[in-house]
């Protein structure tokens, strides 16, 4: 009968596979005080309990949820357990007091280009073209070609976009974005 002080530092809706206007889970990324990671699951089952009361930046005190084993080819952190909201799960607003703004994981670009790192954990990067945010970039490449897996964050600046490519196969849309990166050395990636 845990509980937890953590904020919610990512949040995103997963869709069905076969039809994408359909919303099958909440996924978040929550943060404690010490700076460790864990991913969260809200099913379509309870999605619209907590639909309310999860949002991203905020903090938030949880209780009576269920943890499972972290396992598949697509983890969103590399802690060994990820939490499931059940019905009974307690979702309670709390002060930000101690809870870092992020809970970023740096590593050298050596170590990832010499593939030093857990390439099944999802990379997040925030980056700014333009005066927009790229996120809506690599949210599309993450969800129609889940080709970026890095277990540390990046911070780069990118300094080219391609187009978006189709890619479909078996009348599946399937698209592909190529983004060029520097890394802190102004070294292409």
């Amino acid at each position: 009968n845990w509980k937890i002080k953590v904020r919610i530092i990512r949040l995103w809706k997963v869709p069905n596979y076969n039809n994408p206007n359909v919303v099958d889970s909440i996924e978040l990324v929550l943060v404690d005080e010490k700076g460790s990671r864990i991913q969260a699951s809200i099913r379509k089952t309870v999605m619209q309990r907590f639909s309310n009361t999860v949002k991203e930046g905020s903090c938030r005190i949880i209780a009576k949820f269920g943890l499972i084993s972290n396992i598949g080819k697509h983890k969103a952190t590399n802690h060994s357990y990820k939490l499931n909201f059940f019905f009974k799960t307690v979702v309670k607003e709390c002060e930000d007091v101690h809870l870092p703004l992020h809970g970023l994981n740096f590593t050298s670009f050596a170590q990832i280009l010499k593939n030093e790192i857990d390439d099944s954990v999802l990379v997040g990067m925030n980056f700014n073209i333009l005066n927009r945010s790229i996120n809506n970039f690599i949210y599309i490449i993450i969800k129609f070609t889940c080709c970026i897996y890095l277990t540390p964050d990046v911070i780069d600046e990118v300094t080219a976009i391609g187009d978006l490519i189709d890619v479909s196969k078996d009348s599946k849309p399937n698209y592909k974005l190529v983004i060029e990166l520097d890394d802190l050395e102004y070294v292409p990636i």
